[in-house]
């Protein structure tokens, strides 16, 4: 989906704006964690501060280089360059699984597949993703999107709080498959899965692996 950009000045961080609410939705100490298209590791570093220990993976090898650059001090990180559908990572899974818009970087069938079945028992999967517009509902949003991308730009700028740091290189792909097409395929996967449409372009989908064996 093309989006007007906003004046250089005026321009932040969409993806950063989702941190705190999927923080919100993890464990606050300990476990084994993996985040999924880690970029430059700005989330990774966040979940380092509750993990045990954290998995970041990321195609882009510009990606984990700037990453392990910014992050020296985060010895219970391990960066992994690296194909989630094909990377080796821990056998026994993750208490935590988190994508922030990568899942549509993935086939949506074999990505969710991937996703799923890295999360433990009892554990957590969050994904903060793009989808196709395709409704009435999408193309409304959209008037709502545009104008509060600029109200927020501007909000953030007179704070001296504007500005994309974590977006110089990072790989774009524009998503293929619609909301709806996302929510019946995680549904089929994943029983009690919660998707929400929300603003800036994006989606959340949360899921609770229930207790036991895989």
């Amino acid at each position: 989906m093309w989006i007007p950009p906003l004046p250089r000045a005026l321009q932040w961080d969409h993806n950063a704006y989702y941190h705190r609410w999927l923080l919100d939705q993890i464990p606050r100490h300990g476990g084994r964690m993996l985040d999924v298209g880690c970029g430059h590791g700005v989330l990774a570093r966040h979940l380092s501060e509750r993990a045990d220990h954290v998995d970041a993976i990321d195609a882009s090898p510009d990606m984990i280089d700037q990453a392990k650059n910014l992050s020296p001090s985060q010895a219970n990180i391990r960066w992994i360059l690296g194909d989630v559908l094909q990377a080796d990572l821990h056998p026994d899974g993750y208490d935590v699984v988190t994508a922030v818009s990568s899942l549509h970087h993935l086939p949506l069938r074999e990505g969710l597949q991937r996703l799923a079945g890295l999360v433990r028992p009892n554990g957590v999967l969050v994904v903060i993703g793009h989808s196709q517009g395709a409704t009435p509902a999408d193309r409304a949003l959209e008037v709502v999107n545009l104008a509060g991308n600029a109200a927020m730009g501007a909000y953030l700028a007179v704070r001296g709080r504007a500005g994309k740091p974590h977006d110089d290189g990072m790989p774009i792909k524009e998503p293929s498959d619609t909301l709806a097409e996302i929510q019946q395929e995680a549904a089929a996967q994943m029983p009690g899965v919660r998707i929400r449409r929300r603003l800036y372009w994006r989606y959340s989908l949360l899921w609770r692996r229930p207790g036991g064996t895989y």
